[in-house]
């Protein structure tokens, strides 16, 4: 095959010319690097401790409620309160959280409980609902709850909580006030008595008369807690509450003659921290 003179210098000029042309391309190296997406840092455990039998007893029995946090690790933790109702977080920003959250109520069984002879049983509930917290403050937070009964009693259930805290190293110390408001349907439930209820519980010689309680602030009373992170995989926590039945609840002959008007509640919170990059479905705003 014969190549003329000008076909050897073109293709001379085209080989001469690929180097320059890969030199002006960017390379893989000189690349700009992707952005990295934020790990998660998922908390898992659980609260223990004793509490009231159901609302209103003056007999205690053993609880326990799971934990589960969630937070991006170039996040700050948010403060949270071992006695807070089983809730994670699905929106927040530096000053506000909402999320859902779910309560349990002990059931009140009359068989454990001689002096309510000729009352009706209640089964254990169920709250669920949703709950919306404010940090209008670096060591403040005010939160509340609007749950629905769908197990045991018919009713809604409403709570108000604040908390002040303030952190030393490791140790985080909180205090603050508790609300709970209800309705009648949960009033009903756990402090009315009706006149043949009344009839049986007096006939076995118990002092139960007849009485309508009706909802609105059912009590009232303040949480105090210790908090110390371990280290960075894990926390233990330990918190006391009191609360003392209020208004029309308080003033029922369950509340005085078959339990107690005055509410408490301690345990002890173990829980485990984990990193995971799997969580992009949580927004934050």
């Amino acid at each position: 095959m014969k190549l003329s003179l000008r076909g050897l210098a073109f293709t001379a000029s085209l080989l001469l010319s690929v180097p320059a042309l890969a030199a002006d391309l960017p390379s893989i190296k000189d690349a700009p690097d992707m952005p990295q997406t934020p790990d998660w840092i998922v908390t898992i455990g659980g609260t223990m401790g004793i509490q009231p039998s159901y609302p209103g007893a003056r007999s205690y029995s053993f609880m326990g409620m799971p934990t589960l946090e969630f937070r991006r690790e170039d996040q700050p933790p948010r403060f949270g309160s071992p006695d807070d109702d089983f809730s994670f977080v699905v929106l927040h920003n530096d000053w506000l959280a909402v999320g859902p959250a779910a309560n349990y109520v002990n059931s009140r069984s009359v068989r454990d409980n001689p002096a309510l002879y000729g009352m009706n049983g209640v089964d254990a509930s169920i709250e669920l609902g949703a709950f919306a917290e404010w940090t209008p403050l670096s060591f403040l937070r005010i939160r509340g709850e609007v749950r629905k009964a769908v197990t045991g009693y018919d009713g809604m259930a409403y709570a108000l909580d604040g908390d002040l805290w303030k952190r030393f190293g490791q140790l985080t110390l909180s205090i603050g006030p508790r609300l709970n408001f209800n309705n009648d349907q949960y009033a009903n439930s756990f402090f009315s008595v009706t006149p043949w209820q009344a009839a049986l519980n007096q006939s076995a010689g118990g002092l139960l008369t007849p009485y309508r309680a009706t909802g609105g602030l059912t009590s009232a009373g303040f949480t105090a807690a210790a908090r110390y992170e371990v280290n960075e995989f894990g926390r233990v926590s330990v918190f006391g509450n009191y609360e003392v039945l209020t208004g029309s609840v308080a003033d029922s002959p369950i509340a005085i003659h078959a339990g107690s008007r005055d509410q408490f509640t301690a345990g002890v919170e173990i829980a485990y921290h984990y990193r995971t990059g799997a969580l992009s479905f949580l927004p934050t705003f």
